[in-house]
């Protein structure tokens, strides 16, 4: 770490952390060839070899000594130390200290417990021995106020070593946590099904676990550990296993290794469906938070009334609420007229607000205009907290996660066309599109769902919001509906594909609501007088994948005709060649004869069909 900067002004007293140089001050008239410092910091440098936690004692870490020639100090003038700790050798994040020194004596020092703290709150939190860098610099102070650097700036730095560092930290965290007990059992097995989450930080920077576990009924008793203490349990040994330090229905406290505890202080939640539980490893503490989530959830204020009629509900998929637990409703913006307020609530909440309490209401716990954040119960907020948004977008997408009670609004200005991207187009290189009419999201195309050795026999396929061009959305599949044939989409890139049994498909994609419909396509045909069986048999095309078509042969008559799929008009195409439409007008063939047909469905505005004469 960079070396602390030192001041040898005679005091005993703590001086406060500093964290840039004093590189701006005003060269010393003091020269550098009059001064030497003499390095006494020592290679391996252990903070417990300085603090004495048990009786409370600390003992001052040498720097090093000073040597100023003699008649070379400018009168009514003393010197002042600082010394740079840093863990990067050009000391471009480092962090600096007063040094303390004794009456009259040219030794520098530095107080072991400013450096614990220093270290801790601005290089890391992490325990672990590891190689710093140290330097001290020097400067004059005369008359008791002027200061003034000794040397150049990049000249003026003494003493630079490198030590091995060892701070003073008793906590350790490990990389991994897991709940053992609970809905997953008593089994080191099933303790690994249960593991916490964790951001991708330095644990020591980044201290905070979080899991949401099935409680298994409505008497839960589990406990918590790392990986050692979850191998113990698989020999035999249940000790290393945390237990509250509190009583076992505390739902905040802190907690212990068992082996410290005297008992296996296990914890204990009732009446629970799911629990959240956060640990803050860097104190041992934890939360246990009841989850308890309602099947609806209900807009109040925005584009409706500020009315408990619960007629604004969110959307939902049909997996169970703890297996998917994220709400959407989409609403419209108003053109930037004005700012358009909300809050939101459960059956509960709403029919309060029909009884006039409005405390119920879920409201951000962040500022009104946030678009994202999390949110609670306005009875534990101090005021309404509604949601706010300007309006200005076409549409607005709210989505609520009920689990870990944060939203996101999304505003919505939606385009013409997306785009299927699978292993029918590879990966779209070839145009799939699917089409909005409206500006509302929702886009309807057609495309056949191809498999590949890897997909387990399904269909895979994602949407992207730009052809060949997946930087302007990436669709995947959030949750996949017992039909097969809907679910919820995913705009991530790291979402998995949306599968399906390999086949034609009608798809429509809702991106306001995020969601997904297919419907099989087991045909298309040629209906009409023009072809033998009238307007009450099909003449039934084959599909192409190499062409991406619907073609065939078929003998037609000078008459009337249109396509249709799976032998009914619930989907049907009608108008001219080169813009096929649903509903749209009868074709027509002018001469009777043998003709090659390729129909291409693709979407509204760009569906279309080629006709040859054989």
């Amino acid at each position: 770490m960079a070396l602390l900067s030192m001041g040898l002004v005679a005091c005993n007293q703590d001086f406060d952390t500093e964290f840039v140089p004093q590189t701006n001050l005003p060269e010393s008239l003091l020269q550098m060839s009059d001064v030497s410092v003499a390095a006494q910091v020592p290679g391996t440098l252990n903070l417990a070899d300085y603090i004495n936690e048990e009786t409370g004692t600390v003992k001052n870490i040498p720097i090093g000594t000073v040597t100023v020639n003699e008649g070379a100090m400018p009168a009514n003038t003393i010197l002042k130390a600082e010394v740079e700790f840093s863990k990067d050798a050009d000391f471009a994040n480092s962090i600096i200290l007063d040094a303390n020194s004794l009456d009259g004596s040219n030794e520098i020092s530095v107080n072991p417990s400013l450096l614990q703290d220093a270290y801790f709150n601005e290089i890391t939190r992490n325990p672990a021995t590891a190689e710093v860098f140290v330097r001290t610099i020097l400067y004059t102070v005369t008359g008791g106020t002027a200061e003034a650097i000794i040397g150049k700036p990049g000249e003026n730095f003494f003493a630079e070593r490198t030590v091995q560092f060892t701070p003073l930290f008793k906590v350790q965290i490990s990389p991994a946590y897991y709940v053992i007990g609970a809905a997953g059992g008593w089994s080191a097995d099933g303790a690994h099904t249960q593991k916490f989450n964790h951001s991708d930080a330095d644990v020591y920077e980044d201290p905070i676990f979080t899991i949401i576990v099935d409680a298994g009924g409505d008497d839960c008793w589990f406990a918590i550990g790392d990986d050692t203490a979850i191998d113990a349990v698989a020999a035999g040994d249940w000790t290393q296993l945390f237990g509250t330090k509190g009583a076992s229905e505390d739902l905040t406290g802190t907690m212990d290794r068992r082996y410290n505890l005297g008992g296996d202080h296990s914890f204990h939640v009732t009446g629970a469906k799911k629990i959240r539980i956060t640990l803050d490893m860097l104190e041992y503490s934890y939360k246990i938070e009841p989850v308890n989530i309602a099947e609806n959830y209900y807009l109040i204020g925005g584009p409706g009334s500020w009315s408990s009629d619960k007629s604004q509900k969110f959307s939902h998929s049909s997996a169970d609420v703890f297996t998917d637990p994220v709400f959407t409703y989409v609403f419209e913006g108003n053109g930037g007229t004005g700012d358009i307020w909300f809050a939101f609530g459960d059956d509960e909440a709403m029919d309060a607000v029909g009884e006039g309490t409005w405390n119920k209401l879920f409201g951000t716990t962040g500022a009104s205009t946030d678009l994202s954040g999390s949110f609670d119960r306005r009875y534990n907020l101090d005021g309404d907290h509604s949601f706010c948004v300007d309006g200005k977008a076409k549409f607005y997408r709210f989505q609520i996660n009920m689990s870990d009670m944060t939203y996101t609004i999304t505003p919505l200005n939606f385009q013409e066309y997306i785009y299927e991207a699978g292993v029918n187009n590879d990966w779209g290189a070839v145009e799939q599109p699917l089409y909005c009419a409206d500006g509302n999201g929702t886009y309807v195309g057609f495309f056949y769902a191809q498999d590949a050795d890897w997909s387990g026999g399904k269909g895979a396929f994602k949407f992207t919001g730009a052809f060949n061009d997946w930087s302007q959305g990436n669709y995947g599949t959030g949750t996949i509906n017992d039909d097969g044939l809907s679910g919820t989409l995913i705009d991530d890139g790291g979402s998995g594909n949306v599968l399906a049994e390999p086949g034609f498909y009608r798809a429509e994609v809702n991106l306001a609501e995020m969601t997904y419909k297919l419907t099989p396509i087991s045909g298309i045909g040629i209906i009409g007088p023009a072809q033998a069986g009238g307007w009450s048999e099909d003449t039934d095309l084959t599909y192409n994948p190499e062409t991406k078509a619907w073609e065939g042969t078929v003998e037609l008559a000078a008459d009337e005709f249109k396509f249709r799929a799976n032998d009914g008009w619930d989907i049907n195409w009608g108008g001219t060649a080169d813009n096929l439409v649903q509903d749209g007008a009868n074709l027509k063939i002018t001469e009777a004869g043998s003709y090659f047909i390729q129909f291409y469905p693709l979407c509204q505005t760009k569906a279309y069909y080629t006709i040859s004469r054989k």
